[in-house]
């Protein structure tokens, strides 16, 4: 955290995370370009909470492989990553509560967002996501049940004026 200088991350091969594993890790490693892979598919409780935040470098995020979440595990993952241009493919259909919340909140130079295949949304999971991304023009959300809390809350606000927005009719 707060190494302005690495431009490199180190291996992280773990494929099962604890509760608060890698939170906040490069938290404002603002040279950091290229992101460690991530094959981690057994979360815990806000396991990679902030851990690119503020990497203003990077440009390309890692695969997240994952497809049960836990609470808060993604949230805040990429916020203020400006130079982010290709978001990571989220293949999690078992969402929990405030999983995604402000993953890619001011990621600027993102202009399509990850296919969103969960079709139950969860308390805040969506909240904030992709706040502030200002170039962001195209968003399939498949999601057909919205009525959880807060789960779009402040989503897609601050988002490109216009553009593509795809989503089944029911919802």
């Amino acid at each position: 955290s707060g190494c302005t200088s690495l431009t490199t991350a180190p291996e992280l091969p773990a494929t099962t995370l604890a509760n608060n594993c890698y939170y906040d890790m490069f938290y404002n490693c603002t040279s950091l370009e290229q992101a460690p892979e991530l094959p981690a598919t057994n979360l815990s409780s806000e396991c990679y909470g902030g851990m690119f935040q503020n990497c203003t470098s990077l440009t390309t995020a890692p695969e997240l492989p994952a497809t049960t979440l836990t609470s808060s595990c993604y949230s805040n993952m990429f916020l203020g990553c400006a130079s982010l241009e290709t978001a990571p493919e989220l293949p999690a259909t078992n969402l929990n509560n405030t999983c995604y919340a402000a993953m890619f909140q001011n990621c600027t130079s993102l202009t399509t967002a990850p296919e969103l295949p969960a079709t139950i949304l969860r308390d805040y999971c969506y909240v904030s996501m992709f706040n502030g991304c200002s170039s962001l023009n195209y968003i399939k959300c498949l999601a057909t049940n919205i009525s959880a809390s807060g789960c779009t809350s402040s989503w897609v606000e601050r988002v490109a004026s216009t553009g593509t927005f795809v989503t089944p009719s029911s919802t």
